[in-house]
């Protein structure tokens, strides 16, 4: 937490953009044909037809469970049909309100989506929250993000984090308006909130749209305090799996025409103790296979595919902070000192038959340290230090942005996590990961050579250094001896590293108990992965020295 402030900074000077002005008004009309919805084998929506006209303000009521929030995530291209629980049918085809030629379905515009629990990026200002959706708009589209903030009443100068529910409502609306994207989404907006609040965040859906004139879709159990800003409602009937259009006459009986929540899903009987470990072995092959096949595509992920360079930059930035940042280098520092001395200080203080073995063996002994030190003991320790804490902190950075639908939202502004966050991440290891641990080994051979000073003072520190080095030091370059094998230790460390903490960071959280998991997942796989590594490096490293 303490490298906090200097990511938030770094990544708000970063996104500074050109003053480009223009924006798209109106909005297009949705249709939806013959479409059916169907969620963890139980149906939602079968056969349903449905118009959203360009411009207007419709609501899709609904009693909870109903799947308003699944649909509304298919409308924004969050979910595909290779959702493993969630399979739709049907055509979602749009028309551009001064398009008379007829519905086209086979380009679908940008969706805005103004999230449930607004899913702002915390690590970035109010005003890089907005240009980073006006970055990723592509076409020159939008105005300055400062204009935004100012029209939609937003602070931009203190934290997103210490912003009101209500500023930072604003701040999710001005980021969804801002790329003039035709078409915008509300997920309960009016969720939790008490009744004066939902009346105010009702008004400003209502202000906004008026405004900037798009076309509004808000999904909500809460008529009471929306039915009066919409200009149309359409009721998911959980009853007909239809889409059923509210004549206004019938405004007034909504919560009789919503009904009753429909009955939750027969649950499956508990699974025999048998059934559940081959259930949890099955899930192990698939996450292994998974690890492989990320590994193998580690090459693609490499290359800087961002929509975006500068976002791109910024985030490899705050993924390095994250992963070797100042608390990260004082952790590696601290163990390393540790090792450098009780190495150096062991390796006399227990030697047998001290006082005739030492002088005969003094120099081969300090040939020894340096050499187990730079070439495996340190490397050793520094890579389950940076699995257990570099790797934890990001798991947990990538599954908080999960389970706050942060990763949604940035699909929904054009930003792939994919792209943006886990090729950043790839690099902050490779690159962290051997800087780390040449910071050990450094900090570790200093601290040595302070142990050897304190049992022989008489010796000095040029005959430490002299004999400490001396297997490691190369005839004819400049680099230690073994420093391939090491880098490449190092690095495909990293590689797995980056991997395992991007895999169980990104996967679906649904609580905070889920991103809890993630992270002792990391801790677990990673640490065994880099004592493989080492070992597997380490048998033929020095089967090939012999």
């Amino acid at each position: 937490m303490d490298d906090q402030g200097a990511k938030n900074s770094e990544c708000s000077e970063a996104a500074a953009v050109d003053g480009a002005t223009g924006s798209v008004a109106g909005g297009v009309t949705l249709r939806l044909q013959e479409f059916s919805v169907a969620a963890g084998g139980r149906a939602l929506l079968q056969n349903a037809n449905a118009v959203f006209s360009g411009g207007q303000l419709t609501l899709i009521l609904g009693c909870s469970g109903v799947g308003k929030s699944v649909l509304l995530r298919i409308l924004a291209g969050l979910i595909d049909t290779r959702h493993p629980s969630i399979q739709f049918s049907g055509e979602i085809l749009f028309q551009s309100v001064d398009d008379a030629a007829g519905f086209v379905g086979t380009e679908r515009p940008a969706v805005s989506v103004v999230f449930q629990q607004f899913a702002l990026f915390d690590e970035l200002s109010p005003a890089a929250n907005v240009r980073i959706a006006l970055d990723h708009a592509g076409g020159g589209r939008g105005g300055r993000a400062e204009e935004f903030l100012e029209r939609l009443q937003v602070p931009g100068d203190r934290p997103v984090a210490v912003l009101s529910g209500g500023q930072q409502q604003r701040l999710a609306i001005a980021r969804a308006v801002a790329p003039g994207n035709p078409v915008i989404l509300y997920d309960e907006p009016t969720s939790g909130l008490d009744v004066a609040t939902a009346v105010d965040v009702a008004d400003l859906i209502r202000e906004t749209h008026e405004q900037f004139r798009r076309t509004s879709i808000v999904v909500t159990h809460d008529y009471s305090s929306l039915a009066r800003i919409a200009d149309r409602i359409l009721l998911l009937n959980h009853r007909t799996k239809r889409l059923e259009d509210v004549p206004r006459a019938d405004w007034g009986r909504l919560g009789e025409l919503i009904g009753r929540p429909p009955e939750a899903p027969a649950v499956l009987p508990e699974a025999s103790v048998g059934a559940r470990v081959l259930l949890a072995v099955r899930r192990q092959a698939e996450a292994s296979g998974q690890f492989v096949e990320d590994l193998l595509m580690l090459p693609a992920v490499l290359l800087p595919r961002w929509k975006s360079p500068r976002w791109g930059l910024c985030y490899a930035r705050y993924y390095l902070v994250l992963v070797a940042g100042p608390s990260a280098c004082l952790y590696i520092a601290a163990a390393s000192a540790i090792l450098g001395y009780v190495a150096q200080d062991f390796v006399f203080r227990y030697l047998p038959f001290r006082q005739f073995s030492e002088p005969l063996l003094v120099e081969n002994l300090l040939h020894a340290t340096g050499f187990s030190l730079f070439r495996f003991l340190v490397p050793i320790l520094a890579t389950l230090l940076i699995a257990a804490r570099s790797g934890a902190a990001v798991a947990a950075d990538v599954g908080s942005r999960s389970w706050g639908n942060r990763l949604d939202a940035m699909r929904s502004i054009g930003a792939n996590p994919d792209r943006l966050l886990r090729t950043p991440i790839l690099y902050a290891f490779l690159l962290g990961t051997p800087l780390l641990s040449m910071l050990g080994y450094f900090i570790a051979a200093f601290s040595a050579g302070f142990a050897f000073l304190l049992t022989h003072p008489e010796l000095g520190l040029s005959f430490w250094d002299s004999h400490f080095h001396k297997e490691l030091l190369s005839q004819t370059g400049m680099w230690y001896n073994g420093s391939g094998w090491l880098l490449g230790k190092l690095l495909a460390c990293a590689a797995g590293l980056a991997v395992i903490s991007w895999r169980q960071g990104a996967g679906a959280k649904l609580s905070t108990e889920d991103i809890s998991r993630g992270v002792t997942r990391t801790i677990l796989w990673s640490t065994l992965f880099v004592l493989f590594v080492h070992f597997l490096f380490s048998f033929y490293e020095f089967e090939a020295k012999r």
